[in-house]
């Protein structure tokens, strides 16, 4: 079954295969410290990254997945989400993308992200326009040629979507707190297989446009239904993880 650690290559299914890249993650992982307590980041190759995080008792805590892609997208960071049963070292951020500034609650639309490496950057002013690299984790995903395909397989549909939308699920629902969660299209910029180096196991990338900006989109064999060709469209539900990788004007 496809989860996030396989989208990067990771054979995880079990809670023994979950403790299995803990430990791999433990004992080569390279030590970050921050006041909240340390990250043991491991680099598996071709942006492939896992962060284990062990609190100030040096207790593991956590560890969670990311990919460190090509993608820019410009957002404007406007609250930050304290999950209940998260730990210290977990970052979850409400975003706009494309803010207008007319108000700080303005922009295309807004959505959250979790961010692996959260306690790296200490106390985050808000609200603040930053530069990310974000990556969406798809849970399903849909490959269309081209997009004349593309709306052809919406032509029984009552609604239909643009080659470029973004639709952010996480904020709807009846649940508590906003999931990290959207259903997006865009185009495919570039595409290739990339293989992760401690496993062997490969996956499929893609940096796709969108409204709003680029990401880039992870899926392990099981999601995909067919290579991702450049030029093609790609639909579907993914979770998102990001990096702040500059401030932004």
């Amino acid at each position: 079954m496809s989860n996030h650690m396989t989208a990067i290559g990771f054979d995880v299914h079990s809670e023994e295969d979950f403790e299995e890249v803990a430990e791999y993650a433990y004992e080569t992982g390279e030590s970050i410290e921050t006041a909240r307590g340390t990250y043991l980041r491991v680099r598996a190759g071709s942006g492939i990254e896992i962060w284990l995080q062990m609190n100030t008792e040096q207790q593991v805590i956590g560890l969670n997945p990311h990919y460190e892609g090509s993608s820019r997208f410009k957002v404007r960071l406007t609250d930050e989400i304290i999950r209940s049963e998260g730990s210290e070292l977990d970052g979850t951020f409400h975003v706009w993308a494309e803010f207008d500034g007319e108000t700080e609650e303005s922009g295309s639309y807004p959505f959250v992200f979790e961010m692996p490496n959260r306690a790296v950057y200490g106390d985050v002013q808000l609200p603040r326009s930053v530069s990310i690299q974000l990556t969406a984790f798809a849970h399903e995903l849909s490959v269309f040629d081209n997009e004349e395909h593309f709306h052809v397989s919406q032509q029984q549909a009552e609604v239909k979507f643009a080659a470029e939308s973004f639709i952010p699920t996480g904020l709807f629902g009846e649940a508590d707190e906003p999931g990290s969660m959207a259903m997006f299209t865009g185009q495919v910029v570039e595409s290739a297989w990339i293989t992760n180096e401690q496993t062997g196991k490969d996956f499929h990338w893609a940096l796709v446009r969108t409204l709003g900006g680029e990401i880039d989109v992870v899926a392990d064999r099981e999601t995909l239904e067919a290579d991702i060709p450049v030029g093609g469209i790609v639909s579907g539900t993914f979770w998102l993880s990001a990096k702040i990788m500059e401030e932004s004007a």
